[in-house]
Order: C-alpha cells, then sequence, then structure tokens
C-alpha cells in the first residue's frame, strides 16, 4: 500500500529477513519455529485519529480581529505561497 503523505511514509516500519524467534508469541503462532518473515507495520489511520477538529472550531480567541482582518492575512499567505 503506497502512503499519500510524508508523515504516512515515515511512520511505515518494514523488516526484511526478521527471524521468526524473535517476535512476540501471538505473532509466532502458526509459524514455523525457525525461519524467516517478512514483517510491514504502519500506524492505523483511525487509531491516529482520536479528537475531531469540529468540536474545537471557534473556542481559541480570534487573533486577527474582524472578518476582513482575517481575510487580509489568508490573502497575504496566499500571495506568499505563490510568489
Amino acid at each position: 500500500m503506497q502512503s499519500d503523505t510524508k508523515a504516512e511514509i515515515m511512520n511505515r516500519i518494514v523488516k526484511n529477513h526478521y527471524p521468526v524467534d524473535r517476535l512476540p508469541a501471538d505473532l509466532r503462532s502458526g509459524l514455523p519455529e525457525h525461519g524467516w518473515v517478512h514483517i510491514e507495520t504502519e500506524p492505523e489511520r483511525e487509531a491516529a485519529l482520536q479528537k475531531k477538529l469540529s468540536p474545537l472550531v471557534a473556542r481559541g480567541k480570534n487573533v486577527h480581529g474582524d472578518t476582513g482582518a482575517v481575510l487580509s492575512d489568508i490573502r497575504a499567505l496566499r500571495e506568499d505561497r505563490h510568489k
């Protein structure tokens, strides 16, 4: 499975030729006593999302002032990004 973001790729662990006898007991069950395995692990996307942002919206202090100031700051950030 290919990851879409750099963070997901960085959280992926791949071990080639990992010794079976070094695996935890629950993962060794059903495998030969001695041998090698290929292991790939990555965090589950749903498990990582513990809080949704929607309940947090509008709880913070408005540091920009009025709506016009907010829109002005957003436009300035967009202009900087496209330079």
